[in-house]
């Protein structure tokens, strides 16, 4: 696609700049990180449009974050090239004024340039355009003149600052006589320019460059915070060593004020802003940290009056943003951002995706066998089992977990908590230059430290015997003396387990991210084969693969790769030191790295009202759907980079409600009926070989009506007992067929306006059978209505594709794999029909097995790829489908138990679709103990969202 001629000006303009590439580039290497919605490190700066429509965050988990606002909905994220240790923390961003250009930098560029840049993006495609390089140092903030057409940065170390031509990359000023790190920049209404930094220093530069004044405004501190008034007459100072606040007359840098500052309990004030409230007032804030977190003052009468304080974070604030209709944002370190209305009120709170890793400090304890960590989390105290996938509250610490030693025989570890350097037996061990202890650990005779950015083993002799760079400070450490593994909890959320083979090596075996809901989680290996809560958790995590210098990186969340990469044996073998599971599934894979670089294109074009005659009216995407819309045609460019061209789905509000073959087109429409309100519509374009799809932006259109609350609920319960093949045939899939629609019949007809059951056994249970009666449904299920579906019946993992086919009653030929194909109703099948019902709500039973062929891994995808709930047995057709009290299947028999008072139901007496998949899923397991067998039945949403809904109200 051509630039827009500023922007390719830019880009020009950037790469004539650019020193002589060297030989090294942006490594290649698979980054499995966390993506939580969220910023998983500390937000360092804002930026905000001249509409006050978009604002911009910029952290140190190395992503610019994108809100909507005033809403602070997600509105996208751009991601830099990365490496290990600081390459990629973003300390500055800054936007244009209309907001369609981005500027982002921070420790960029230097791991392959050892020279640092400044990355360029197009906010309106999501992409990087450009970068300006070669910087002698880190940016440390960025800011554009109010007309846009300026960029200036502060620089760390000793390099001082840059002025560019913000339309084309030319260096317009730069002063390198700085003695200390250039802090923060900010231009006046007439385009002067204002500097702090370390050396104790404010300068003014007036709008070609040069320096016109200088000023130590409080001798002994460092000037860190800037604002400049909105009349421009006055700046407002704050300091990282002092706290206090100086006004001073930008003509001359003269003292003007002094801000009360008495009874503010913190250590510095870093932050400063003059805010509009609204009426016609201005005040002057502040911000610091303290005892009680990040702390907000608020001086009436433009700083001239008293001060009221706001405690706004759990952690220090170091930005703060005026917005142009009043107010302000601020960053945290919490992670995450948050606003202060024009009344001077909270209006937003940070809202980190995970528990604060650091109460995880004196309380992180694992098993001996490294299978169980508990540890405390943001609602309370959390045990995890590897073995089981659970997640539970844990009211005390268990008898089965212990905490970190950091004493034995012969070895006493001491001055290892926020402190530097350690000693061991009285004695220091050395660190990198910079580095901080964070956590220390016994473990079998070695010495592990858990630093800000590494986890280091050391022998008895202080010895450095390994070191991993980690993606967070190590805020905790256990060992597990057993299974010769410590578990670490990282200041990015996650918990990660790391092997001691005993010769004096670290690996990283297993990474646990835990969502700050407590329910939703996902566990991965350093391969990127993962597993996740029956709650959600695949989209917690993606794979970042760098491109090139001046390329925004691919990106893939693990739910694009679900079929490759969900594997949870692979994943509990790796926690246990077994590798070879993963080894083996990566060989038969491939190159997954390459694949994800490849993987298909999608776009969403526009939409438009389709007419007679082929015509299509195109829609305003700004205005409302017309009433009299039947149908709304969404247009899709897709893009084959090498892998094919697959199906594609079309998402609705988290939901599939149409799966096309593109047939070689790459530009093309998909009709589709909106619900009434909001629709959000997301398309989905995968490879030719159905293994991995690549997403578009989204789209929003707003159609007539609103959700209305009491629909219908549909009912299709398919089971099949006597089979064409009499060497197929079961006892109980029938019976638990018509036990399953009866009992949803009765529980759930009082919460819906009408229980429409459909109920086919045995010679109605045809492939033309199963595929008429869902396609009926397609036709009469509509956007307000519930539908759930029962497969009970033979089931096989067809080979070498490894697809989920379901055997209809008219199986004859069972000696091949392409006999039962041609009879069977695939998974292709099923979610391209299951895709045309309109269902506001979805569940999916499957409850079909064959010699245990089946798992968990091949029926999961059915409800990741249709986005409906999906609760499912995986065990062998004996124990899945024996009986259990003589008339069903243990399946049919738990679902039959939640429905009756077993599952959780609210004070009303309503069962959820969530309720009742953790109920089954826990519950299979115990009956068939019961019965000497070894079944499992496991839960899986595939929205991002918790959002269950009603399926039955039990009588209290």
């Amino acid at each position: 696609m051509r630039l827009a001629a500023g922007a390719a000006l830019f880009l020009a303009a950037a790469l004539a700049a650019a020193a002589p590439a060297p030989a090294q580039a942006p490594p290649t290497t698979p980054y499995l990180r966390v993506e939580a919605g969220a910023h998983t490190a500390p937000v360092n700066r804002l930026a905000v449009d001249a509409a006050g429509r978009l604002l911009a965050t910029a952290s140190d988990d190395r992503t610019v974050r994108l809100w909507s606002l005033p809403d602070g909905a997600p509105a996208g994220v751009l991601r830099v090239p990365i490496a290990e240790e600081a390459e990629g923390e973003l300390y500055a961003v800054a936007l244009t004024p209309d907001g369609r250009r981005l500027f982002a930098a921070g420790f960029t560029g230097f791991a392959w340039d050892r020279s640092f840049a400044l990355y360029i993006f197009d906010v309106v495609e999501k992409r990087m355009i450009g970068r300006l390089a070669p910087l002698p140092a880190p940016v440390v903030h960025l800011a554009l003149s109010p007309d846009g057409a300026r960029l200036a940065a502060a620089l760390g170390g000793t390099a001082g600052i840059r002025v560019w031509d913000a339309r084309n990359g030319r260096l317009l000023a730069e002063d390198t006589s700085y003695r200390g790190p250039a802090r923060m920049v900010a231009f006046t209404p007439d385009a002067a320019l204002v500097t702090t930094a370390a050396d104790g220093l404010v300068r003014l530069y007036d709008p070609t460059g040069t320096k016109r004044a200088e000023a130590a405004p409080r001798r002994g501190a460092r000037p860190y915070g800037l604002a400049v008034s909105p009349d421009g007459a006055l700046i407002a100072i704050g300091y990282e060593t002092h706290p206090a606040v100086d006004v001073l007359h930008l003509q001359g840098l003269r003292p003007a004020f002094m801000p009360d500052v008495s009874a503010l309990d913190v250590a510095a004030l870093p932050a400063v802003a003059w805010a509009s409230d609204g009426r016609g007032g201005v005040q002057l804030h502040a911000a610091g940290a303290g005892r009680r977190g990040g702390v907000i003052r608020r001086w009436a009468d433009f700083g001239l009056g008293p001060g009221t304080d706001l405690v706004a974070a759990r952690d220090s604030i170091p930005h703060l943003l005026p917005l142009p209709g009043g107010g302000l944002a601020y960053a945290a370190a919490d992670p995450g951002w948050g606003i202060v209305g024009p009344d001077g009120a909270l209006a937003r709170r940070p809202a980190p995706p995970s528990a604060d890793p650091r109460a995880a400090r004196d309380t992180l304890a694992v098993s001996a066998d490294g299978q169980t960590v508990e540890w405390q989390g943001g609602a309370g105290r959390l045990r995890f089992e590897v073995a089981t996938g659970r997640l539970v509250g844990a009211a005390a610490r268990g008898a089965d977990v212990a905490l970190a030693r950091t004493e034995a025989a012969g070895l006493a570890i001491a001055n290892w908590r926020d402190a530097a350097p350690p000693r061991l037996n009285g004695q220091p061990i050395a660190l990198g230059r910079g580095e901080i202890a964070r956590s220390a650990a016994i473990a079998e005779g070695h010495v592990l430290v858990g630093t800000d950015t590494h986890l280091r083993l050391f022998d008895r002799s202080r010895r450095e015997l390994a070191a991993l760079a980690t993606p967070g400070a190590v805020w905790a450490l256990a060992v597990a003396p057993g299974a010769a593994v410590a578990v670490a909890a990282l200041g990015d959320g996650t918990l990660r387990w790391y092997g001691l083979d005993g010769r004096g090596t670290l690996e990283e075996r297993a990474a646990l991210f835990v969502h700050a809901d407590g329910v939703r989680w996902v566990l991965w290996t350093p391969e990127g084969f993962f597993d996740h809560a029956g709650a959600g958790g695949q989209d917690l995590v993606g794979v970042h693969l760098n491109r090139g210098r001046a390329e925004a990186p691919e990106w893939a969340t693990f739910a694009q790769a679900y079929r490759a990469l969900y594997a949870p044996a692979v994943v509990r073998a790796r926690v246990a030191g077994d590798g070879k599971p993963a080894a083996d599934r990566l060989a038969a894979l491939g190159d997954v790295r390459a694949a994800i670089a490849r993987q298909p294109r999608v776009s969403l074009t526009g939409a438009c009202l389709p007419g007679p005659a082929g015509a299509c009216t195109p829609l305003d995407l700004a205005q409302k759907v017309p009433e009299t819309a039947g149908t709304v045609r969404i247009g899709l460019a897709l893009e084959d980079r090498g892998l094919g061209l697959g199906p594609v789905d079309l998402f609705v509000n988290g939901r599939n409600l149409g799966r096309a073959d593109p047939g070689g087109q790459t530009r093309f429409g998909l009709d589709i009926a909106l619900d009434p309100g909001r629709n959000v519509i997301e398309a989905r374009a995968w490879d030719a070989a159905a293994r991995l799809f690549g997403t578009s932006s989204p789209l929003v259109l707003e159609a007539p009506g609103e959700a209305a609350g009491e629909g219908r609920l549909f009912v299709l319960a398919i089971g099949v007992d006597e089979y064409r093949n009499r060497d197929l045939r079961l006892n109980f899939a029938g019976a638990d067929a018509r036990r399953f629609a009866a009992e949803f019949a009765q529980a759930a007809r009082p919460l819906y306006r009408d229980v429409v059951t459909t109920v086919l056994l045995d010679q109605d249970a045809t492939r033309a059978g199963v595929i008429a009666a869902l396609e009926r449904l397609g036709r009469e299920v509509g956007p307000n209505d519930t539908f759930l579906m029962y497969l009970a019946g033979h089931g096989v993992r067809a080979e070498p594709d490894d697809r989920f086919l379901f055997l209809p009653q008219d199986v004859e030929d069972a000696s091949s794999w392409e006999a039962l194909r041609r009879v069977a109703v695939t998974d292709e099948t099923l979610v391209s029909l299951v895709s045309r019902i309109r269902a506001r709500n979805g569940f999916l039973f499957i409850d079909t097995c064959f010699a245990g062929q089946i798992t968990i891994d091949a029926l999961a995808n059915l409800g990741h790829e249709t986005g409906r709930f999906m609760l499912a047995a995986s065990s062998s057709v004996q124990e899945a489908l024996d009986s259990y009290d003589g008339k069903n299947g243990v399946f049919a028999y738990a679902v039959a138990e939640a429905l009756a008072g077993g599952a959780a139901r609210d004070e009303r007496g309503v069962v959820t679709a969530l309720s009742l998949g953790e109920y089954v899923s826990r519950r299979v397991s115990e009956l068939a103990r019961e019965k000497g067998h070894a079944q499992d039945a496991v839960f899986r949403t595939a929205r991002r969202d918790l959002r269950g809904f009603p399926v039955a109200r039990v009588n209290r």
